[in-house]
This record gives C-alpha cells, structure tokens and sequence, in this order.
C-alpha cells in the first residue's frame, strides 16, 4: 500500500475511534483492526479496512447511539464495522472459527484492551464452517456467472475469499499453512494434487505484475472452478 492511501487510512481509524468513544462512551470496550489491513497484503483495489467494534452490551438503544457513525464510516466507502459484545466475543468463538482465527493472527487494537490475541478458539466445528462456506461461495459464483457478471471482476472480487478458505482447508486437514498465498498455494497443490495456475494468474494481477485485462478469462475461469470443487471434495471427505 502507497504511504499516502496508509495515511489516509489511519487518519480515518483515528476519527472513527474518536466518533464511537463519543457516542458510546464507557459502552465501548475495544476497537480492533483486523483482516489485510492490519498485516502486510493489503491493496486498494481489492480489500476492505475491517473493523472490530467490541461493546460491554448491544441493546437497540447502544446500536442507536452510534448508529451515525456507522453511517459516516459506510459514506467513507469501507464496510460496516463488525459489532460484538464481550461476552458474544468469547461464547460465539466456536461457530466464528474461521473468522476469529484469522483475526487472531492479523489484528491491531485501536483502542481499549486486546481480548484477540488468547481467545481460545474450539476448532470441533471449524472442518464444516470450512465446507460450509466453500459450497456457499462457489454457489455464488455459479449464480453471477450464468447472470453473465463480468468474469474477470467475478474472479478478482472472489479470489481473496476462496484463499482464506483454502488456507482454512490446510488447517482442517491438520497442515499448518505456509506463510505467504504462493507457498500455501504449493502446499495445496501438492497435498490434493491440483491445478492451482489459475489463482496465481490472479495473485498476479492483484499485486500489479499482470494487467487485468491481460487475463484470459474463457480458459482461466474454467481451471479456476475445477480447482475450487477439488478442494471442497477433499474438506468433504475429511
């Protein structure tokens, strides 16, 4: 990320902390940056600056209170923070795997204490959150692409999504993931045995070195599929 788009970024951080502490006041227990914008594979582009807003409850008139800073943050084009009660955060770990454990590797707190980082997540339910979400994803896409949404931008949009759960399928199948997409992608390859060109094409393209209409997207999407159905036959036989 450009040091100018960093900047801006954390000025706008900075200014949401402030709005919620205002509106909330001692409600608010923590804000946590998590996600790409809080490790190092963030891009413009692509991401999204997510937000965790964490509160001491969640009644209808605590979400009122800062319901205009949700607007404000939504105006400034990022996404509706994540809202969750302390005790949420700790009952709702087991069926939240996926997310909290990512969120546990990247995060940074903005403001009050970190209950991230020795959240202690149940994995007994994480191999079907996994399956669950892959059938779910690939649904999706099956329904943009008849609906003829541009391919290329189908891909690109979904690409970061299904890498998150491929990386999620190593963890179920007992692998500690590589660090860094193209070494968990070699990983992948080389435990299912996969065509995985696809995915790096478009790593490539989400990091610059390949224009995206370079992409051709008639022989890529199809190995794209492929690759996406092996691994939820492999997360279903587990």
């Amino acid at each position: 990320m450009r040091q100018n788009e960093r900047e801006r970024i954390e000025s706008r951080l900075k200014e949401l902390v402030e709005r919620l502490r205002s509106a909330a006041d001692a409600n608010l227990h923590s804000v946590v940056l998590y996600g790409s914008a809080a490790a190092s594979d963030f891009h413009k582009d692509f991401s999204d600056v997510n937000v965790l807003c964490l509160f001491q409850e969640l009644s209808a008139s605590a979400m009122l209170a800062i319901s205009d800073t949700v607007q404000w943050w939504k105006k400034e084009n990022h996404t509706i923070p994540l809202l969750l009660s302390v005790e949420e955060l700790t009952h709702a770990a087991d069926v939240f795997a996926i997310e909290l454990l990512d969120m546990r590797k990247h995060h940074r707190v903005l403001q009050g204490t970190d209950l991230i980082a020795n959240l202690n997540v149940p994995l007994h339910l994480h191999r079907v959150q996994v399956e669950r979400e892959l059938r779910t994803k690939l649904i999706l896409l099956r329904q943009n692409f008849v609906n003829k949404v541009d391919v290329r931008k189908l891909m690109l949009d979904s690409v970061s999504s299904f890498m998150t759960l491929f990386r999620h399928s190593l963890i179920a199948m007992g692998e500690e993931p590589e660090s860094g997409q193209r070494a968990m992608l070699q990983q992948l390859q080389r435990r299912l045995s996969l065509d995985t060109r696809a995915f790096v094409e478009l790593l490539n393209v989400r990091e610059g070195s390949v224009r995206s209409d370079a992409l051709d997207a008639q022989t890529i999407f199809p190995m794209y599929l492929k690759t996406i159905e092996q691994v939820i036959s492999a997360v279903d036989q587990l």
